[in-house]
């Protein structure tokens, strides 16, 4: 009898029941959302890096090889910064401080920190928008219905604000483009990797 009935509400007519099973993959997709930037949020990995020293060996007169010998490698998130050495297989992480972390961070922090708490707010409207549109029986929800799909809207535009604004102030740091400089006889190359992967999935 259960069952009937749970068949009998979700096959209901009314002046809403097209929005049934997309809003069920959205409020889905918006959970899984929460999750992924819930991972970016917490991954130590946003960026990594090698560093080499670049060292000219003169052959014959007037020719000179250069070749780069591994110095460092690491990674580095909103929070910590890992580094190993070529001869060492170990990796150590120290946390930033607000004022050693590299350029724009902070502000990645602050603007990550808002999207993830936007997306955890919309997850609330976007289940309970569902939930009554399956049991709104002759549209007696249509009000509640109206108010949680306009919440769910200006979170949805505010969050996807946030990252594209992420993802822009990303593309412009040194450490994504060009990717690469040189310090000295030190050459260091940048990489972009999971945590901004998992951001790239949420944009």
């Amino acid at each position: 009898m259960r069952f009937r009935a749970l068949a009998s509400m979700i096959s209901t007519s009314n002046d809403y029941s097209l929005l049934k099973w997309p809003l069920v993959i959205i409020s889905v997709f918006i959970t899984f959302l929460a999750l992924i930037l819930l991972l970016s949020f917490q991954s130590n990995a946003w960026f990594t890096y090698e560093s080499f020293d670049t060292i000219e060996m003169s052959i014959v007169p007037n020719h000179s090889l250069t070749y780069l010998r591994s110095l460092e490698y690491g990674s580095f998130g909103i929070w910590e910064s890992c580094i190993g050495y070529d001869r060492d297989l170990t990796t150590k992480c120290d946390t930033w401080t607000r004022r050693s972390r590299p350029e724009f961070f902070n502000v990645f922090l602050g603007l990550t920190s808002f999207a993830l708490f936007l997306v955890n707010l919309t997850v609330f409207p976007s289940w309970a928008t569902t939930i009554l549109i399956l049991y709104n029986v002759n549209n007696r929800y249509i009000r509640y219905i109206v108010v949680f799909l306009w919440i769910l809207f200006c979170l949805s535009f505010l969050f996807t604000v946030l990252l594209i604004s992420i993802m822009t102030l990303i593309g412009i740091s040194k450490y994504y483009s060009p990717g690469k400089y040189y310090l000295g006889t030190k050459y260091m190359s940048f990489h972009t990797s999971t945590g901004i992967f998992f951001i790239l999935l949420g944009k």
